[in-house]
């Protein structure tokens, strides 16, 4: 327990280092991970590329705060949007998730005169107070800002046409400055949407002037088998969010894409963090976006998370599993009781580190690298803590 330390019921585990797809705690007992800080990891940890590339920025010596022009950020901004899909052209510094997801915000409503945010109800979109209020982060403790409605999560087709149904309803009050989401929903469970409702949505964006902005911290950089999740469903963003794999873990850092036209119209918005891509985290970031184009691991997130899918699938057949499911490296197993923080303790138990959602939801998201052995063991591991 700490004493200490701003703490929530954290797991007694202390995991001193790392190696590939491995971690070790203080007693030397070794884990496959499958958590990975929640769709952080990318090419594995201890990775020799990433050490040397940090190690060389730390001989530099220098730290530039963001109000001097850098042609190295310039190069990095040009990188990720010629990546993104549709018609982003700018990038916003950031040192996180939840603030690139402030970025989104001010971003929209600045360039649209318009105040209210949409989302979807349950999904989280980070911990500072316009993330949180957009997302699913508050408990009762605090009240969210105003401008933010939300609409149900569907999860099936009925439930898809009723969202829509109600976001067309709110799109036609006219005072809507963005839709804002993730493609798909991670910390809410893997859920993912059918082929047409995204398309929809973003039809409806464009019919009622409405911007899209699509969270991608937790699903960018090939975390769903596609370099962004977006392009799943073919979307074209106005605005996109970047965190998370985009570090691979070793470093803080996030970007916020918009389009040419919102940058036009927002770009006096405040935006100049202290350390947004500070050439230390910037050095590990550029290797790690190096790494996964080269090495293409989308494409053995997209291979080896369908390979793992189906290892899990036949827990199905299990009475107290309701549904397996999961793109590329994100994938859950949903129970029928409220049995999740039994499982991953066992999982604990027997090497395997990965994570609940809820109390009837387990949640994996492995590191891109990981190999279609890894993606067996850590397979096995889960099924036999379910009684497979």
């Amino acid at each position: 327990m700490a004493k200490h330390l701003a703490d929530y019921g954290s797991s007694p585990i202390d995991f001193v280092r790392g190696r590939g797809s491995y971690l070790f705690d203080k007693r030397g007992k070794k884990y496959l991970d499958f958590q990975t800080g929640w769709c952080v990891e990318t090419v594995g940890w201890r990775n020799a590329e990433m050490a040397e590339a940090i190690c060389a920025q730390a001989h530099e010596g220098l730290h530039v705060p963001p109000w001097f022009r850098v042609e190295r950020h310039e190069r990095f901004a040009s990188r990720l949007v010629k990546l993104a899909p549709g018609k982003l052209n700018r990038a916003f510094r950031a040192c996180s998730g939840s603030e690139a997801v402030e970025l989104a915000i001010k971003a929209a409503r600045t360039a649209t005169g318009k105040h209210v945010i949409v989302s979807i109800d349950g999904v989280y979109h980070g911990h500072t107070y316009g993330a949180a209020s957009v997302g699913n982060a508050f408990d009762g403790s605090l009240t969210p800002c105003d401008g933010f409605l939300k609409v149900r999560m569907p999860k099936c087709q009925r439930q898809e046409m009723e969202t829509l149904s109600a976001l067309e309803e709110i799109f036609r009050r006219g005072d809507v400055a963005a839709f804002l989401s993730e493609p798909v929903w991670t910390n809410a469970g893997c859920f993912i949407p059918s082929t047409n409702f995204y398309p929809t949505v973003q039809a409806l964006c464009r019919k009622y002037g409405v911007l899209l902005a699509m969270d991608e911290v937790a699903t960018c950089m090939g975390r769903c088998g596609r370099m962004f999740a977006s392009e799943l469903w073919g979307l074209e963003p106005d605005i996109l969010c970047m965190g998370k794999s985009l570090t691979g873990g070793y470093a803080t850092l996030a970007a916020t894409l918009v389009t040419e036209q919102v940058f036009q119209k927002a770009r006096r918005i405040p935006y100049q963090p202290t350390f947004g891509w500070a050439f230390q985290d910037l050095a590990a970031v550029e290797k790690n976006v190096e790494i996964i184009v080269r090495d293409r691991l989308d494409k053995n997130a997209a291979e080896v998370g369908a390979y793992l899918l189906a290892q899990l699938k036949p827990l199905e057949a299990l009475k107290k599993v309701k549904e397996v499911r999961g793109v590329g490296m994100v994938l859950a197993v949903k129970f029928r009781l409220p049995i999740a923080s039994l499982i991953v303790a066992k999982c604990y138990r027997n090497g395997l580190v990965l994570e609940s959602t809820d109390p009837k939801t387990i949640f994996l998201s492995p590191m891109l690298s990981l190999t279609q052995k890894e993606a067996k063991m850590g397979a096995n591991i889960i099924k036999q803590a379910c009684g497979a």
